[in-house]
């Protein structure tokens, strides 16, 4: 095992152990390298390439690898040899991202891993196709009133109500998909809402529930004998809450005024230990004497028996609607033999899990041996980023290695729990210490702590903010397990000697609203920075990170408003992007939906559209879907770029001679215009027509149109790194990467975290032995076994912001610059931009504010 901070060379110890390996004489086949992306697999490989070619050319780099090999005599001659070998035979390396390995697995046994036997793996398209049509059937076979389709309705509902979703559709879809998600990390014969399983066969909470009337009474006449002299203003508002409560009924949400008056007065510990009902002490404050505590409590229990009763009900019902689900997408999706990553892991895990059952067994027996006799060492990269449900299945392999008393194969994994930002798909970075205390004959290396990536300045400002966190812990609030876990995974950093001597900056500040502008301080303050600096003119990388999408897609367009060339990170597509692919789109909803007024009066109004003959809607119609059902959408789509003058050949050819059999089936009328110049739309027409192709081959089932429309709709593209702007990108987007200039703006806004009305898997996500919704707060702090959930998920939100911000501070190789919103001396904040007020001060500068004009 081996520890290593961010720009410590984690791949030069990998590719290290793999020269070693092959020094030894090791055969590459006997190789198993697995990475989490294609791209650090590409890193992976061209660092070993490279460093051989260097050590075969350079005295110096052979010394060096000599020394890192620990190999004194050896030679260009063994390198030219080595990289030759490597070359010739590379395809023998089991070098691959972990889910091409799984993949790999699943095809070579489909039958043995529960899979049939010819399966393709799904595109996105197809699977958001399916996960649409699973649900419209999920929902059409449910009849009306049922337990299962009310909750999901009611589901829907809280959560658009909290984070005011406008696509309902689009949320609706994000909610199953979630939804799936957790039943399928569901061990089979758990629920969700079960409460004899979540309280451990203990009676539930609030056991001194009353009817609420009662309760009501009960409580509002002790209020009144502990205090005679209230207020008229007081006693108004104690009846207005009362009164909200006694309209109540069983099952039905709590009102805004209800959840106040919850809050303020039943739930909460009063400091002074009375109530107020108004601001005067006097006529307005209800000491909290033993008869109105013990009041108080039933009420509350009241309130929050059936609240809870609702929560579990509803956690009951999801269940029965995802179980049926998971039914329909089973036969939408992989018994037509189209599989997505996630399942196959899901299956293979299922096959290697250590319960006797005949399947399982022979998976083991057949799959997992043939498999381990061509492995006998195993490097594992980014290992704070492997899931618990991999790890069930990598653990087949490994154990035999681990069990080898002959020590002639090996395990060697690498990672960082400071930079583990993938728990939100399932990456779980506590198995990277659980997997070396359980093993006992696991070694732990020396940790890399020497920064071969960042100049001084910056690693002072690492060292600064995450290397002393005791002071600030208690001021922020940081829950035990986040400081427990950030102190073992934490290793001071240094500088690599090679880098000591490197000019460099490091600057933090607070920035505050400017009147004169109409744009974010900080966005503002990104701007003077890049001016100040001018990157581009100077050749420097310079990119700016963010946690949320949104709100580097709003620095984007305002930078782009400024006239700075920048480049936004990410997936796009390519099929939305243009007038092209908006004229297709438009133009098929008005066939498939001839009511469709707005996609009429849309695709009349784009040019690339004119010569399709849409004056003549019902002609356009029947012509087009007969070439559809005979042709497809593909040759459709062609005569469509045709007559749009799209197609790239260099004259423009008559209806008769560019006729294909579509143009004998459409016979849609056309004009002399052409758009052929437009080489942007042209290459965005054959992304369309590739798309179409593909639905084409994949189309067994006859999908409709609006089938179609969710493909195209779909698809997406990584687009190519910016060289010539300024590169802005989530903090996600740059793990791994490095960069001359990094500005981190946004720190200080709060990350989203797990709110009431989520479905948590308890009482961990190690071992879920039930599911249940997560209750408000008031509800939780008031049970043990709900409050340890609500602690338990705080400590992975704070643990997750910390390292956000970590990956985020790392990235920078000569100059970092992070801006904060400025906070008011009276701030009780406990977001990360206190945290590097509270660290680093309001402003904070080390190195050269000139950097940029010294060469490196």
């Amino acid at each position: 095992m081996l520890v290593a901070n961010a720009g410590s060379g984690k791949t030069f110890a990998l590719t290290t152990r793999i020269i070693r390996l092959l020094l030894a004489g090791v055969s590459m086949d006997r190789i198993a390298a697995l990475t989490f992306t294609r791209k650090s697999a590409g890193e992976f490989l061209d660092e070993l390439l490279v460093r051989l070619a260097g050590a075969a050319s350079n005295k110096k780099k052979l010394a060096a690898l000599a020394m890192a090999s620990d190999t004194p005599e050896l030679s260009a001659t063994d390198c030219c040899e080595l990289l030759h070998h490597v070359i010739s035979h590379f395809g023998r390396l089991g070098l691959s991202t972990i889910d091409s390995f799984f993949a790999r697995i699943a095809r070579q046994f489909p039958l043995e891993s529960g899979l049939p036997e010819e399966f393709a793996i799904a595109d996105r398209a197809s699977l958001a196709s399916a996960r649409e049509r699973a649900l419209a059937m999920s929902f059409a076979l449910t009849a009306n009133g049922d337990q299962g389709i009310t909750s999901m309705i009611e589901q829907c509902h809280q959560i658009s109500r909290k984070r005011g979703e406008q696509n309902v559709f689009g949320m609706l879809l994000d909610q199953i998909d979630t939804l799936h998600q957790r039943y399928l990390k569901t061990p089979e014969g758990c629920t969700w809402g079960d409460s004899t399983a979540i309280w451990n066969k203990q009676a539930p909470p609030f056991q001194a529930a009353a009817e609420i009337g009662a309760a009501i009474d009960d409580f509002s006449q002790e209020v009144r004998l502990s205090n005679p002299d209230l207020s008229a203003e007081a006693l108004a508002n104690l009846e207005s809450g009362l009164e909200a409560m006694r309209k109540l009924e069983s099952g039905q949400a709590w009102s805004r005024e209800i959840q106040k008056f919850v809050e303020q007065k039943l739930s909460s510990e009063p400091r002074n230990n009375h109530i107020r009902f108004t601001s005067k002490k006097a006529d307005g404050w209800v000491e909290l004497t033993p008869g109105l505590r013990s009041r108080r409590k039933i009420l509350a229990d009241t309130l929050f028996s059936d609240a809870l009763h609702q929560i579990l009900e509803r956690a009951k019902g999801l269940y029965a609607f995802v179980e049926q689900y998971e039914g329909i997408y089973a036969k939408l999706v992989r018994s037509a033999g189209l599989i997505s990553f996630a399942d196959i892991t899901t299956q293979l895990a299922e096959r290697a899990a250590g319960v006797e059952q005949t399947d399982a067994l022979d998976w083991r027996s057949q799959v997992a041996y043939r498999i381990d006799q061509n492995f006998d060492h195993w490097l594992l990269d980014e290992f704070q980023d492997t899931s618990r449900i991999q790890w069930v299945i990598l653990r087949t392999f490994i154990e035999e290695v681990l069990m080898d008393d002959d020590a002639e194969r090996s395990l060697f994994y690498v990672g960082d729990t400071k930079q583990a930002i993938y728990g939100w798909r399932g990456g779980d970075a506590e198995l990277f210490r659980e997997v070396f205390d359980y093993y006992e004959n696991i070694k732990e290396g020396e940790a890399l702590t020497n920064s071969w990536r960042s100049t001084e300045p910056v690693i002072k400002m690492v060292n600064s903010v995450f290397g002393s966190m005791d002071s600030i812990a208690e001021t922020l609030k940081l829950p035990e397990a986040t400081l427990a876990r950030w102190e073992t995974g934490w290793n001071k950093h240094e500088v690599a000697e090679a880098m000591s001597n490197n000019s460099g900056y490091a600057t933090f500040f607070a920035v505050s609203e400017n009147p004169e502008e109409d744009v974010s301080p900080q966005h503002g303050e990104v701007r003077r920075i890049i001016e100040e600096v001018d990157p581009l003119a100077r050749g420097i990388e310079c990119t700016v990170l963010l946690r949320q999408n949104k709100d580097a897609a709003e620095l984007a367009a305002y930078l782009q408003s400024s006239g700075l060339a920048v480049a936004l990170e990410g997936k796009s597509n390519p099929c939305t992007d243009n007038p092209f692919g908006s004229a297709v789109l438009a133009a098929l909803r008005v066939v498939a939906h001839p009511s469709d007024s707005l996609s009429a009066g849309i695709a009349r109004g784009l040019p690339c559209a004119s010569a399709w003959g849409l004056d003549d809607l019902e002609n356009f119609r029947k012509q087009t879907l007969q070439s559809i059902a005979e042709c497809g959408y593909a040759k459709t789509l062609q005569t469509w770029i045709e007559l749009a003058g799209l197609n790239k050949s260099s004259e423009r050819k008559s209806f008769a001679s560019s006729a294909t059999v579509v143009n004998d089936v459409t016979s849609i009328p056309r004009t002399k215009k052409s758009h052929a110049d437009e080489s942007f739309l042209q290459s965005r027409s054959e992304v369309v027509l590739s798309v179409a192709e593909k639905f084409d081959t994949a189309n067994t089932n006859g999908e409709g149109i609006d089938a179609f429309i969710a493909s195209v709709e779909s698809t997406e593209v990584q687009e190519a790194e910016a060289t010539e702007a300024i590169r802005i990108m989530t903090i996600h987007q740059a793990k791994g990467l490095g960069f001359d200039m990094v500005i981190v703006s946004g720190l200080d806004k709060t990350p989203p975290i797990r709110a009431a009305d989520e479905l948590i898997l308890g009482p961990d996500e190690k071992d879920p032995q039930w599911g249940m919704l997560l209750p408000r707060k008031g509800i939780a702090e008031a049970d043990p076994v709900l409050r340890q959930q609500r602690e338990r998920l705080n400590a992975e939100s704070k643990t997750n912001e910390l390292c956000s911000a970590y990956v985020a501070l790392t990235r920078a190789k000569r100059a970092l610059y992070v801006i904060s919103d400025e906070l008011a001396e009276t701030s009780k904040a406990t977001h990360f931009g206190r945290h590097l007020q509270l660290s680093l001060g309001e402003v904070w500068t080390q190195g050269d504010r000139k950097w940029f004009e010294k060469g490196q």
